[in-house]
């Protein structure tokens, strides 16, 4: 008996060992299957981690202009608006400062250094000949194509007759996916939708012109307008005196225009639309930008002054100071 019992045991070894292979590889699968959930459910706390870092530092950016914006409106508060000059202290270049673990930086420049683009045309949206010469003489210095200046105004103004000898109103953008605006710039970015308008362009009109909403005529700041500014506002004008002009503003800034033709000097002054220089700024751009590791935020923030409060006209993100 005892050895049919023994018999029995042994008579199917083979059903046994695959039972056995069958439970290590169920055995296996398991442990493939625990494994793959662990990593995917590693990956994705490292995401939700990730992405809570990232709005976290976002929040900061953010808070960080928010910071700098402050600070500068606190600094134009404090400024004297009988004259600005380049000496003042809202105009004085600072090294980016550290916020804990990231860096704000920021520079305020007055609007007023610059010539502004939507005095092309007047409220009603009419040319105005006399700035439209203004803009040519400047286009002309800049080796650009004063032609362009027509094309600008045709873009701005309400009428549909071509203006001068490079006028481009509708017709000019039949291939175009967009029509005519027929209304001042809202930004500078805005002059490559422009006929003969090119991006490389741009580079040289950003230091001295600017696009800024305006019912009257923008002054030109003669203590902080660079040269090729100054040398346009008329014809003739020489260039020695308007170097002499900036070179002595440095020193002693211009608290009015009869300071610039005191004792028989500058008679091209004379020469000038009135109402197209100043040595008073009514308006400013303050950028700022804030970086905190990865995360970077830069902004641009138009404003007018308006005797002693601030308005803001515009807000702008920028791909950096």
């Amino acid at each position: 008996m005892l050895f049919l019992q023994q018999y029995n045991n042994d008579s199917n070894p083979g059903e046994r060992s695959n039972e056995r292979g069958i439970a290590l590889v169920m055995v296996l699968a398991l442990v493939a299957l625990v494994a793959v959930w662990a990593v995917q459910s590693g990956e994705e706390d490292w995401v939700s981690l990730r992405r809570a870092e990232n709005m976290q530092l976002a929040a900061k950016t953010w808070l960080g202009v928010e910071s700098g914006e402050a600070l500068a409106m606190r600094a134009l508060s404090a400024d004297d608006p009988a004259y600005d000059s380049l000496d003042e202290d809202w105009a004085q270049l600072t090294p980016p400062f550290p916020v804990d673990d990231g860096v704000i930086a920021g520079r305020i420049e007055d609007a007023n250094r610059y010539l502004n683009l939507n005095d092309l045309v007047d409220a009603s949206g009419k040319a105005q000949a006399d700035v439209v010469a203004v803009f040519k003489r400047l286009f002309t210095r800049l080796q650009l194509d004063a032609r362009l200046v027509d094309a600008l105004v045709d873009w701005m103004d309400t009428d549909r007759e071509p203006y001068g000898s490079g006028g481009a109103e509708e017709s000019a953008y039949a291939n175009r996916p967009y029509h005519i605006k027929n209304a001042p710039l809202d930004s500078l970015n805005e002059l490559l939708l422009v006929q003969g308008f090119e991006p490389a362009m741009l580079d040289a009109l950003r230091k001295v012109v600017i696009a800024r909403p305006s019912t009257v005529l923008s002054a030109v700041n003669i203590n902080t307008a660079p040269a090729d500014v100054l040398l346009s506002l008329a014809d003739n004008i020489p260039q020695g005196d308007v170097e002499a002009m900036i070179s002595g503003r440095e020193s002693t800034p211009y608290k009015n225009i009869g300071d610039l033709t005191a004792g028989g000097l500058n008679q091209w002054v004379s020469t000038v639309k009135p109402g197209l220089m100043t040595t008073k700024s009514d308006a400013f751009l303050i950028r700022v930008e804030a970086r905190f590791d990865r995360a970077r935020w830069a902004e641009e923030m138009l404003l007018a002054r308006q005797g002693d409060a601030f308005q803001v006209l515009s807000r702008r993100k920028v791909a950096g100071l």
